[in-house]
């Protein structure tokens, strides 16, 4: 007889065996699946660090596998060491130059402005250049050439970056500071013609000749140590007796780097004014050829021509030592090559402009043109 009670027990037992190993197992499992799932975040965590550690310590070598397989784009790795890249059709040259930016400003109708032929040279020189064309007709453009004090187009004002070109350094010379970091280029001294002038040099510091109210004003840019300003003097004087208080003659003396006497004559034509003497003052300056090509014992001459004139010595040559006589001469330097005066003198009438020698038709057309109601520049 089978004992039914002791074989339930047993059955129980085991079962509850069964139940005890399977719940360690679930825990077993449990237990690998929690740690599986704790190394694989730390391989992701390590996976993450050695690609931005890599990334930054071995030139983005991440970035240059995954743009490989991806076919596209290139890195800083890639191009370490390229001259020439080709990509999308197009081709990449490396320079050692940073880009150069230049804002160029012209106008739709001037003829006489020559910017594409400029910029083509300009990129010859400078082959990261970036230019900005800025149209002065416009407000805006009008508003910006005001701003950076541009006199006439073509003007090119080229960003601070210029100075790291090879071209900066091989032709500093005509650069000019501009202000707020940019750099004016002077185009006419490398050989640029001006296209048009979009103002006209005040009459401050200048010698004043004639009816202040004349419809006509001629602002002329003068050294007066050069062989044309003799020349061109008769003629001016001419014509000024011609056209009588219709004309008013503003001069501006410059002075010379390449000739000493140019600043002595510019001061002395200056305080001979100041006494109503400019134009007696020049007709003896002029008539004394020896004088104007030597320069030999300028304080002799000077006194020759106070007492020839007479004009109060002690005020002429107290005048000559002011320094503020001195600084009229350098600020007339400053405007005229703010107006890229290469030559001189240099006449503006009324929106016409000569430079150098002149005939008396000439300018006397340009007169007459002013006169017959021409528009005044800048207007």
């Amino acid at each position: 007889m089978v004992n039914n009670d002791k074989k339930s027990t047993s059955t129980f037992d085991d079962a509850a065996i069964i139940v005890e190993e399977r719940e360690d197992v679930i825990k077993s499992n449990t237990a690998c699946q929690e740690k599986n799932g704790r190394l694989r975040k730390q391989r992701k965590s390590y996976i993450a660090l050695i690609v931005l550690f890599g990334g930054i310590a071995g030139g983005a070598l991440f970035i240059d596998v995954v743009q490989l397989f991806a076919q596209k784009g290139f890195s800083a790795r890639g191009i370490k060491d390229a001259q020439v890249i080709e990509y999308d059709g197009s081709t990449w040259v490396r320079y050692d130059d940073p880009k150069i930016v230049v804002d160029f400003f012209d106008a739709d109708d001037c003829s006489d402005c020559v910017t594409d032929e400029v910029l083509m040279r300009l990129r010859s020189y400078i082959p990261t250049l970036e230019a900005h064309r800025i149209d002065v007709r416009t407000e805006e453009g009008k508003r910006y050439a005001q701003k950076e004090g541009i006199k006439y187009i073509p003007a090119f004002l080229f960003a601070k970056d210029i100075t790291e070109s090879d071209f900066y350094q091989q032709a500093a010379i005509l650069f000019k500071e501009a202000g707020q970091g940019a750099y004016f280029f002077d185009a006419p001294s490398a050989g640029v013609p001006i296209g048009e002038y979009i103002t006209q040099p005040s009459d401050q510091d200048g010698i004043h000749i004639g009816n202040a109210q004349a419809p006509v004003t001629i602002i002329a840019f003068d050294d007066f140590s050069t062989d044309e300003s003799r020349v061109m003097f008769p003629i001016i004087e001419k014509l000024l007796g011609e056209f009588g208080d219709r004309v008013r003659f503003v001069v501006k003396p410059l002075s010379n780097a390449q000739q000493a006497l140019a600043m002595k004559l510019a001061q002395g034509a200056v305080c001979a004014s100041e006494q109503g003497k400019y134009q007696e003052f020049m007709r003896l300056v002029t008539a004394d050829y020896r004088f104007m090509t030597t320069g030999e014992k300028a304080d002799e001459k000077f006194n020759a021509y106070i007492t020839r004139l007479h004009m109060d010595a002690e005020q002429f040559h107290g005048c000559l030592a002011e320094d503020r006589v001195k600084e009229i001469v350098t600020h007339n330097d400053a405007e005229a090559a703010q107006f890229g005066v290469v030559a001189t003198p240099t006449y503006f009438i009324n929106g016409h402009v000569s430079s150098g020698v002149a005939t008396y038709e000439t300018v006397k057309g340009f007169i007459d043109d002013a006169l017959n109601f021409s528009a005044p520049m800048g207007e």
